[in-house]
């Protein structure tokens, strides 16, 4: 993954993944995404730093893979962030592809027992969709929060490991 032009710090990231609230279902997703594999890439940088030109270079179900062998995610989380990822694969190679309103769920529910919910975004987003048939009648504040709050357990790993709170650490 090349490096993120403009993005020094997690503020930066927040802001650049949900400061804009028309977001669609499919780029709240897709930006979501990126940001989870940018936390991701810089973990396993603080866990691996003589790696680093390596693990700019994975695709993202091996970046999770590594993250994984490396000891910080759990079996859980990891089968949480892979089917995230499948589902990222079909939004972005399949034009036609529209997540059903239990694709979703079943994703929320997954990340929801895998990764803390410090800010109930997983309780609010399954109360948003309930009743719902399908993503275009939920509020869009909803498609942010499974991805926050995934990004909160991430942040949380990289300061575990030594990152700064706010600032991203340089490896080059």
């Amino acid at each position: 993954m090349p490096r993120a032009k403009g993005i020094n710090s997690f503020t930066d990231l927040y802001e650049r993944a949900v400061g804009i609230r028309d977001n669609s279902f499919l780029s709240s997703f897709i930006l979501g995404h990126l940001m989870t594999e940018y936390l991701l890439v810089k973990i396993a940088e603080l866990k691996q730093p003589t790696l680093t030109k390596l693990i700019e270079t994975l695709n993202h179900e091996r970046l999770v893979e590594l993250v994984f062998g490396l000891g910080e995610l759990d079996e859980p989380m990891k089968e949480t962030l892979l089917a995230i990822n499948t589902m990222r694969n079909k939004l972005a190679h399949r034009i036609s592809y529209t997540p059903s309103i239990i694709e979703y769920k079943n994703i929320v529910l997954l990340a929801q027992n895998s990764f803390s919910d410090m800010t109930d975004g997983f309780m609010q987003t399954l109360e948003e969709i309930e009743g719902k048939s399908s993503l275009d009648e939920c509020d869009e504040f909803i498609f942010h929060e499974m991805f926050m709050q995934i990004s909160y357990n991430l942040h949380e790993l990289y300061i575990d490991l030594g990152g700064d709170w706010d600032i991203f650490h340089e490896n080059t």
